[in-house]
């Protein structure tokens, strides 16, 4: 009767634990089509930015610090964005391999330049502190909503810094969200601003735009707008990682309550046989007790 006992117990805590994933999935399913909104939104505002660059370029010589690449690289920042917690599949150790390769092709790319980090993320900071991998700044303390993360002053602070020449190449790392059921960690470079990318992204903005004024000049106009794109690349980003960690969970609870069920049905069936057993057992002992007795 052990057996039954330890069978009896380990069916109420997996009973239990599937309690728990069923409303872990429950919870992040519906912060996920509240952060699927605001990703979509933040998309248009990023796209319409781009469009608005592409204009004031064209047939403009304008020219701005954060489009132009240094002659020569030796010192590249990379900027993750990551989640403040766990139990969502993959999504922390994706994102931790895509920074990895990317500090193998920058310093394949670039040999001997001085590689900094700045950090969006408690994951991404405990990572780093386990591998034994110094950053400049890591915000470990970010709220559930990705307009709350301090994008604009570690922005702020990027541009200061590039502009001094601190660094000469900046790269932001985030997991972008495709659909509930598809993310992938992505690597960009974000300073200086490519061109070219801009340019493609923003065509169809623009032809669907007409035409634009610019107020007070194009010139003024063109230089507000520059670093604007940086940041609305790195909110956008925010809100890309926050949505694929929430489906990330969703779907790593949802395997999860999979698994408890089909664990369960196996357990039950495990401690029906076992009583089973012993209940043939018992009416063995009985009926040889009866014919003893005859």
């Amino acid at each position: 009767m052990a057996g039954l006992k330890e069978i009896r117990r380990r069916l109420k805590s997996v009973k239990n634990t599937k309690k728990i994933t069923s409303a872990m999935k429950l919870v992040a399913a519906a912060k996920l089509r509240k952060t699927q909104e605001a990703v979509v939104r933040s998309r248009a505002y990023t796209d319409a930015l781009k469009g608005v660059l592409a204009q004031l370029q064209g047939g403009s010589e304008f020219s701005h610090p954060l489009l132009e690449a240094r002659p020569e690289v030796t010192r590249v920042r990379v900027l993750v964005l990551g989640a403040n917690r766990g139990l969502c599949g993959g999504f922390n150790t994706n994102l931790n391999r895509k920074v990895e390769a990317l500090y193998r092709e920058i310093a394949q790319k670039y040999p001997g330049c001085e590689i900094s980090t700045v950090l969006l993320g408690k994951k991404p900071a405990e990572y780093a502190r386990r591998v034994g991998r110094e950053y400049l700044d890591a915000q470990e303390s970010l709220s559930d909503d990705p307009t709350f993360w301090p994008t604009q002053e570690v922005c702020q602070r990027l541009e200061v810094d590039f502009l001094k020449g601190e660094f000469d190449e900046l790269y932001v790392v985030y997991t972008r969200f495709r659909s509930a059921i598809s993310t992938v960690a992505t690597a960009e470079r974000l300073i200086p601003l490519d061109k070219e990318a801009l340019a493609t992204t923003a065509t169809t903005v623009v032809a669907a735009s007409g035409v634009t004024l610019f107020e007070p000049n194009a010139e003024r106009v063109f230089e507000a707008v520059v670093p604007r794109i940086v940041r609305a690349i790195v909110r956008q980003a925010a809100f890309d990682t926050k949505a694929s960690e929430h489906a990330s969970r969703m779907t790593a609870m949802d395997n999860a309550t999979k698994n408890a069920g089909e664990l369960i049905h196996s357990l039950t069936l495990k401690f029906n046989k076992l009583r089973q057993t012993g209940i043939t057992s018992q009416l063995l002992d009985i009926v040889g007790g009866a014919e003893a007795l005859k």
